[in-house]
């Protein structure tokens, strides 16, 4: 079985690693294949809004392509989102939590803001409409890394602590689900680089302690092999490398630097192989002036063949 064919796609990684980005690809190619897919994020800045040229994406679904939408959630809207499903009536609603006791009985509660969006996210991978389901796909593009660990071990620790009830009911299925591999699949983004490959190794340990292999490493922005060593252009660059003229200067400096960012992103990538049980992919840094649809589309039909 594909990762595109799970209910329930995990796209974690370390800030500034692209992971947005990456999530919203797979989102893309799932959509592709005909699978009704919901992009969901919580409390992200917007990014995804503008790949399609929208306004931001906030807590209502939004159409993105055909068979691919979008929803940018937070903690108060998840949990008045819920309270309306339990109690049904806005007016009881209200009523119940949006007294000033309530509320800060809930503030007062550790975990409930993670709880409520991870909550949600499983909400829609069982929603349905006159019998259907709604969602083929919910790609969950998650917060950081260290972040999405405290919200995933939530589940486990709500069964663990709570008496048997609606609460523990809910909270195990999601763990159900999250701990399922023919229902959920773990992505792992990270760049070719020191820190954030040790922080995918450590991730990959973390998620398994909670009972979720991942599936899937892709490293994202991996520079183009220009000068590959030994090669003609390699030895034309480090002919011209000393050259004191502006217009040869310049251009020597742009061909050592993709030279060097490709040196290092092998390294971090043969280093990574080495340390991690689980699959390597790769996807290029794609050089854009504006970083839109056809960009992301660009690195979707790269997917498969990863």
């Amino acid at each position: 079985m594909e990762i595109f064919d799970r209910r329930l796609i995990l796209v974690v990684g370390k800030g500034g690693v692209g992971r947005t980005t990456v999530a919203t690809a797979i989102a893309a190619e799932c959509a592709r294949r005909g699978r009704k897919t919901l992009l969901f994020q919580t409390n992200a800045a917007d990014r995804v809004g503008r790949f399609y040229d929208q306004g931001p994406i906030g807590t209502e679904v939004v159409g993105l392509a055909p068979n691919l939408s979008a929803v940018n959630t937070n903690p108060a809207a998840a949990i008045a989102e819920y309270g309306l499903m339990i109690l049904r009536f806005r007016t009881v609603y209200e009523m119940v939590f949006e007294n000033r006791v309530t509320k800060t009985f809930l503030r007062a509660i550790p975990g409930l803001d993670d709880y409520a969006l991870l909550g949600k996210a499983w909400f829609h991978t069982t929603e349905t409409h006159r019998g259907k389901q709604v969602w083929d796909t919910i790609v969950f593009d998650m917060p950081a890394s260290g972040h999405s660990v405290s919200m995933l071990r939530v589940p486990k620790v709500i069964v663990d602590t709570v008496p048997e009830g609606p609460l523990t009911r809910d909270a195990r299925s999601v763990a159900q689900l999250l701990a399922d591999p023919d229902r959920t699949a773990a992505v792992l983004v990270t760049l070719a680089e020191e820190m954030p490959v040790n922080e995918a190794i450590e991730l990959e340990a973390k998620l398994g302690e909670l009972g979720i292999v991942p599936q899937q490493i892709i490293v994202n922005q991996i520079y183009p092999e220009h000068f590959p060593p030994g090669s003609p252009v390699a030895r034309v660059l480090e002919t011209i490398t000393p050259a004191t003229t502006a217009p040869l200067a310049a251009l020597a400096a742009h061909g050592t630097l993709s030279r060097d960012r490709r040196m290092l992103n092998a390294h971090y990538l043969l280093e990574l192989r080495r340390r991690t049980k689980i699959k390597v992919a790769e996807l290029p840094i794609l050089f854009a002036s504006v970083f839109g649809r056809a960009q992301i589309e660009q690195l979707a039909a790269m997917l498969p063949k990863l």
